[in-house]
């Protein structure tokens, strides 16, 4: 027994406990099988886009994909339209959206999606915390549109906007009572995946319209070459993919599993509650979504899961 060790302390039990739940090695799977569910032609593939070149530095192989070659409906959102980090000080701020938006509308006539901007008064307010308006505008929008499937950034992005992005995503899904619409969380520089589950393979003529895509943001590549970026990572991806699909055995047949063709993977967490590894709700919105919409969490009670929440004081009696 562990606890007969030498040096034990009370606190190893606690630590190990926190894998003892963690799940298996995991591996991969292919994120077509997963959609093939999600999506129709009522049921559209939205992509979150905290800022404007978010969704080709994250899935504009995936995006392209559904939207030019399946012909499917595919959605991007630009969620938070503004002036930052473009660096072309002779512009004022207004001219700086401006330009901003339609890189984003280019990307998206390139990949075939059909953009939408927000607008939100979160992009000017501390902690881009949203406005009443704000949440009216995005349950309405989730009620109208019904995705099938929404790609946003992970509960650990070190960039705020990102985060919040998560979260209004999830008062979306919880506002239009969306309990079928498939979540998946993508790859972003800021925030790399946590426990990612599911590959999306791109040969080179997907890694073309990703750099076209890219590249399209031309206010943002004054400063990092993403395109560079991404297609070093998505390779170094392809490459780990091969290893998890095949289970490790060098004896498996590499055509077999995962195509020599493909050059490059972008990668994906499926989302789902899990009420083994509940404290995931203390720092993620959506497992505080999955969770309700699931049946697992009340709705009314689940603040007291967060920090520095009390319980609802029970009614005053006579």
């Amino acid at each position: 027994m562990p606890s007969r060790c030498t040096h034990w302390q009370p606190a190893f039990d606690a630590v190990l406990k926190t894998v003892a739940g963690s799940g298996t090695h995991g591996q991969l799977t292919d994120v077509r099988t997963i959609l093939r569910d999600a999506l129709a032609p009522d049921r559209p593939l939205v992509m979150l886009c905290p800022h404007a070149d978010d969704g080709a530095i994250t899935a504009a192989c995936l995006l392209h994909e559904y939207a030019i070659k399946r012909g499917l409906p595919v959605i991007e959102v630009l969620v938070f339209t503004g002036e930052r980090n473009v660096d072309a000080p002779w512009l004022d701020d207004q001219k700086k959206v401006a330009v901003r938006e339609r890189e984003f509308r280019l990307e998206c006539e390139v990949l075939g999606a059909e953009p939408v901007c927000w607008d939100l008064d979160a992009y000017r307010s501390p902690g881009y915390t949203p406005s009443a308006n704000d949440l009216d505008k995005i349950v309405d929008w989730f009620i109208a549109r019904k995705p099938g499937a929404v790609i946003l950034p992970p509960a650990t992005d070190a960039h705020l906007a990102h985060r919040m992005t998560r979260a209004l995503t999830a008062i979306g899904l919880l506002g239009a009572h969306l309990s079928d619409t498939l979540v998946l969380t993508g790859w972003t520089p800021w925030g790399p995946l946590p426990r990612p589950n599911a590959y999306f393979p791109y040969d080179t003529e997907a890694e073309r319209a990703k750099q076209w895509a890219i590249h399209c943001h031309a206010s943002q590549l004054i400063l990092t070459d993403y395109f560079e970026f991404c297609s070093h990572l998505g390779r170094a991806y392809a490459a780990l993919t091969r290893e998890w699909s095949e289970g490790h055995n060098p004896a498996a047949s590499r055509s077999s599993r995962f195509e020599d063709r493909f050059i490059g993977v972008e990668l994906f967490q499926v989302e789902q509650y899990d009420p083994v590894r509940s404290y995931l709700s203390l720092m993620d919105p959506i497992q505080i979504a999955l969770g309700i919409l699931s049946g697992h969490l009340d709705p009314v009670s689940c603040h007291t899961l967060l920090p520095g929440s009390s319980p609802t004081p029970e009614p005053a009696t006579t």
